[in-house]
């Protein structure tokens, strides 16, 4: 990990600020100045970081997406099955639901920082937001491309990996990968909305039922 430093540390404050704000008032009405302000610090820093709200909005992004890759790295071993290395992945992405719980968001992997927290409420509510940005910026909906590409390559790999593990040849990986990337953002999605089946506590269950029917 990066050493920790005080202009590293502040611009990811700043980005941690910055999707607090995202999930309190919305990405369109998030201004530098409710960033700075719930970061601590004057917009003259967050200014000196991000030279437009686009650009804090894009880097910020990025930084979401890399602290699920981070935290999935970290959880996932040698010693695991395949099955459980699929777990891992939907566990990260779909923290256990917990009304009482509130936490705040950090993305931050400097060394000395707090251990990265993507806490289940806030993290719907950021993806969809972004996805509904992307679909008027270019940019932003070409990162999320790039992510969702290396996303599936990497869940691919883990079901080769598990197609060898298990002796089963028909599975195909890229569409398997492909398709449960996509049950994890749907069930996401649900999670705003309050959607889920009458009487279960957790509809990550839909996707761990679905990686035990893949290899059973």
């Amino acid at each position: 990990m990066p050493k920790i430093g005080m202009e590293p540390l502040r611009r990811a404050e700043a980005i941690n600020a910055a999707l607090e704000c995202f999930c309190i008032y919305g990405i369109e009405k998030t201004t530098l100045d409710m960033v700075a302000e719930q970061a601590g610090f004057s917009k003259g820093v967050v200014a000196y970081y991000f030279k437009s709200k686009k650009q804090l909005i894009s880097d910020s992004l990025k930084s979401f997406l890399k602290a699920y890759k981070i935290k999935i790295s970290s959880q996932i071993t040698d010693q695991m099955t395949p099955v459980d290395m699929l777990k891992s992945v939907v566990e990260v992405s779909l923290p256990p639901m917990n009304e009482e719980k509130e936490e705040f968001l950090n993305v931050s992997d400097l060394e000395g920082a707090k251990p990265i927290s993507l806490p289940e409420k806030k993290i719907a509510k950021l993806f969809s937001q972004y996805i509904a940005r992307a679909a008027l910026d270019d940019e932003l909906r070409e990162t999320m491309r790039e992510v969702y590409t290396q996303d599936v390559a990497g869940i691919a790999e883990i079901i080769r990996y598990g197609k060898k593990y298990y002796h089963i040849r028909e599975l195909d990986e890229e569409l398997t990968a492909y398709t449960l990337l996509t049950l994890i953002y749907g069930l996401s999605f649900f999670r705003i909305t309050g959607f889920l089946i009458s009487g279960k506590e957790d509809n990550r269950a839909a996707a761990l039922r679905y990686i035990d029917a893949l290899f059973s």
